[in-house]
């Protein structure tokens, strides 16, 4: 009897052992045809988020076909006969071909559908390994529909992915829905990838309910930021008992105040805007909805810091103190912390927007805003109405908005009073600072700001952000003017050449 009792204890606790987590990510970027900016992003930081919940991961990036393959069948091996969840995520290029998903490797050529079906790896062989490991759950997500290349060669006639049948015990995640395209992100992830990071790490959330939320983030952030929904699907075969990323506290009821406490304590101390930016999605009128804010908006000014402190250390300047770390947002119960004041710390700047582009103060020439749009683009908004709202901070005053008048009617559009009568309204909110710069020590002024372009609907259709210093001497508002006149020129022409780029 004895003998028996150790062995079944043996054979309990090796199925402890086994229970465990397991992820393998990719993330291909580097694609000569059509680059893409953050599957890199988006698999390493999956990665960190599941390995801080206890999963073991594995990530790899710009993988070529072989490597690829090599990792799936690793992978299949390695959650054999486990009873915990095995997830393979992928983001990058992906394509149908005859109703079959294909996932792009980098490195190979491909320009039609045999190509495909050569140097790509089948979406369908994932699932076939993870289902012949008898893992208990298995789940694949594929953040793969983003802009297909080869729609306008006609190579390849069929955008997004197919629908996939998901085998017994296992759960397929779409990016978005079948047939249609998701977006890449105008931040360090893709759209569903940030909601889908955030909502992992909720304790008490039941994987079916991750996938939820994330799919009610990501619809309420595209059409707040591209005008249109993005839709996430998912297809289930998922059996038994509830399994969870994080499991609920023992003792703990969960409901909806309890969800919405767990996620803010997930994320309270994240140094990722992106966290905040998941959380003010899915509770715009939530508990911690002004802590949110008030987090977004420090790490926001940090982020601008550091990225002039860069372009500074590129231009072989140098590098200024660091600016003092931010207050972690508080748990609930804790008091709260005031957002962290950046002075402005030199000279010039960088412009950005949803389409990776960049400009420096430094390179030289002002590139005017009728050359950020083609001749179709000029064509399609010559004498539209457009209209200014601007909630300006700064003390540019008349300044700014006379700047971005004058740059308006640079690309053809007439200026409305007010939206009513407008075709495009142009939202921003400027902010700004004055002081003594400590590299050169003399006055400047810096000014930062955010805008979108939305249609008479009020659907947004581009953002873009821009900042920038410029030296004052005794006249501010004279430094605050030669900035904008430049400023503008990017501004404009972006958010108008976004538009018609869509």
């Amino acid at each position: 009897m004895i003998r028996l009792l150790f062995a079944v204890c043996l054979s309990w606790l090796a199925t402890l052992a086994w229970a465990k987590n397991y992820a393998l990510l990719i993330g291909n970027a580097a694609y000569s045809m059509a680059p893409l900016d953050n599957p890199v992003n988006d698999a390493v930081d999956f990665a960190k988020t599941l390995k801080e919940i206890g999963f073991d991961t594995r990530v790899l990036t710009d993988q070529n076909q072989e490597a690829m393959l090599q990792a799936i069948r690793d992978f299949g091996e390695r959650i054999k006969n486990n009873d915990g969840i095995g997830l393979f995520f992928f983001a990058g290029h992906g394509v149908q071909v005859d109703g079959e998903n294909y996932l792009l490797p980098v490195g190979v050529p491909i320009r039609n559908e045999e190509e495909v079906k050569k140097n790509a790896v089948p979406a369908n062989l994932v699932l076939r390994y993870m289902e012949d490991s008898k893992n208990r759950v298995n789940v694949v997500v594929l953040d793969a529909c983003r802009n297909n290349p080869f729609i306008k060669t006609r190579s390849l006639k069929s955008r997004g992915l197919a629908p996939m049948d998901a085998p017994s015990g296992s759960l397929i995640a779409f990016s978005t829905a079948p047939g249609t395209e998701a977006l890449d992100g105008i931040g360090r992830n893709g759209l569903y990838t940030k909601h889908l990071m955030a909502n992992a790490k909720v304790p008490g959330l039941t994987v079916e309910q991750v996938f939820k939320r994330t799919r009610e983030a990501v619809e309420a952030e595209s059409e707040r930021i591209a005008g249109r929904r993005q839709s996430p699907r998912e297809e289930s075969s998922l059996k038994g008992a509830d399994m969870y990323f994080v499991p609920p506290p023992a003792g703990q009821k969960v409901d909806d105040a309890a969800i919405e406490l767990a996620y803010w304590n997930s994320i309270a101390n994240s140094e990722s805007t992106a966290d905040f930016e998941s959380y003010l999605a899915q509770y715009p009128n939530g508990k911690f909805a002004e802590l949110a804010k008030n987090r977004l908006q420090t790490l926001k000014s940090r982020q601008t810091t550091l990225a002039r402190s860069e372009t500074r250390a590129a231009d072989g300047g140098q590098l200024p103190p660091p600016a003092a770390a931010a207050a972690p947002a508080p748990a609930y119960g804790q008091p709260s912390y005031p957002p962290t004041r950046v002075a402005a710390a030199r000279p010039g700047g960088v412009y950005s927007s949803a389409r990776a582009f960049s400009f420096s103060d430094d390179e030289g020439a002002v590139v005017k805003a009728a050359e950020f749009l083609s001749i179709s683009c000029r064509d399609m908004i010559r004498n539209k109405k457009v209209a200014l709202q601007l909630d300006d901070r700064s003390g540019g005053g008349e300044v700014v908005r006379q700047s971005l008048e004058a740059k308006l009617k640079s690309i053809g559009v007439k200026l409305a009073a007010n939206k009513a009568g407008a075709d495009f309204v142009v939202r921003g909110k400027i902010t700004g600072s004055s002081g003594v710069n400590r590299l050169v020590g003399i006055n400047e002024v810096d000014l930062t700001a955010d805008f979108t372009l939305l249609l008479k609907n009020g659907n947004a259709v581009a953002s873009t952000s821009a900042y920038g210093s410029s030296f004052a001497g005794s006249n501010r508002q004279q430094a605050i003017r030669a900035l904008w006149d430049e400023k503008s020129e990017e501004v404009v022409g972006r958010l108008f050449g976004d538009y018609c780029s869509d």
